[in-house]
């Protein structure tokens, strides 16, 4: 897990970098119109006044006077690759903003885009610089040069990670969907454990309110084999669940638990909200399932079904604020 945590303060780092790149582009096509205005307008008051006094424009002056259609023609080609340094500008925030989560196949739609916005600006960007007279050039030009070099080594990095290290190194996404089928117990906690737990990590966190006893020991089947992929795990479950057994059952996986580095934090819903959430989740750090009772998971004729991890994490977040550590609970009641 310490390589998953590594590659996440990594990859906030390239996508730090992106942006910055991706501002290096803008800058450089701002100052490209700028540049290129500016001769024009030299190029053409120094035609005029040679036209009005009769006398040949200076030796320095005499490339700008008769570049000025070329002069004009970059104008336009720098204005529309600032559009689309814009653009990719756009794209970079919107990678940069998913930083939280390691890069997925989403992900590779915004660096696709930006990869071939970026060849097509540097086109652009490289065809107006050839308007620049000599003698007029400057560093600042070869700003978006440098931009361009760390964006495509940004999303290169990305597109790896993506396609090589993340198979690796986070496991795949996993099925979108699972059939349980009831006749098939056995089948199913293998089918389950193989195919969607092996390809969890990180802080696991389920959401039932009928987590119980049997839930627990379903569980831990479920993660025993890639037990080493977590580093914590937070259970959210109802206080009808409470009997006698379960706390203790709860302090002996604790324990064990501990043994492996892993942290177990079981709370109780608030009784609100125990009511209204129906839907049972569990997701890790990247990934959310939509799933049946822990406690007949294997045995109930439903479905796994893979749902947006954001909404996911944010109801778990909110549920959790509400929630009272078993512990906690359990000391309460003993004092009533």
């Amino acid at each position: 897990m310490e390589e998953n945590e590594r590659l996440r303060m990594t990859m906030s780092y390239v996508y730090i970098v992106l942006s910055m790149g991706s501002l290096m582009l803008i800058f450089g096509s701002v100052y490209l119109v700028y540049k290129l205005s500016f001769l024009y307008g030299i190029g053409v008051g120094s035609s005029f006044q040679s036209l009005e006094t009769n006398t040949p424009v200076t030796a320095a002056l005499g490339p700008v006077t008769l570049g000025i259609s070329a002069l004009g023609i970059g104008i336009l080609e720098s204005f529309i690759a600032f559009v689309i340094a814009l653009v990719i500008c756009a794209a970079a925030f919107v990678i940069l903003l998913s930083r939280r989560d390691l890069p997925s196949k989403a992900t590779s739609k915004y660096t696709f885009m930006h990869a071939v916005l970026s060849v097509i600006f540097v086109l652009l960007f490289s065809l107006a610089s050839l308007s620049i007279v000599s003698g007029f050039q400057s560093t600042y030009q070869y700003v978006p040069y440098v931009g361009f070099a760390l964006c495509i080594g940004s999303v290169g990095y990305i597109e790896y990670v993506i396609r090589v290290m993340q198979p690796h190194k986070t496991g795949s996404r996993g099925r979108s969907t699972m059939s349980i089928d009831p006749s098939k117990p056995f089948s199913n906690m293998v089918t389950m454990q193989e195919e969607i737990f092996a390809n969890m990590s990180g802080h696991v966190r389920v959401v039932d309110k009928h987590f119980n006893s049997a839930a627990l020991q379903n569980f831990y089947r479920l993660i025993e084999k890639k037990i080493g992929n977590f580093t914590k795990v937070t259970i959210l479950t109802s206080r009808e669940m409470l009997t006698s057994s379960f706390p203790q059952e709860i302090n002996d996986l604790r324990s064990e638990l501990t043994g492996y580095g892993i942290e177990l934090d079981t709370r109780l819903m608030d009784p609100k909200d125990t009511v209204e959430q129906h839907e049972r989740i569990m997701l890790d750090d990247r990934i959310a399932y939509k799933i049946p009772p822990f406690n007949i998971i294997n045995k109930r004729s439903e479905h796994i079904t893979k749902i947006n991890f954001r909404e996911a994490d944010s109801r778990f977040a909110q549920l959790y604020s509400r929630a009272i550590k078993l512990d906690n609970y359990q000391v309460e009641k003993d004092r009533k």
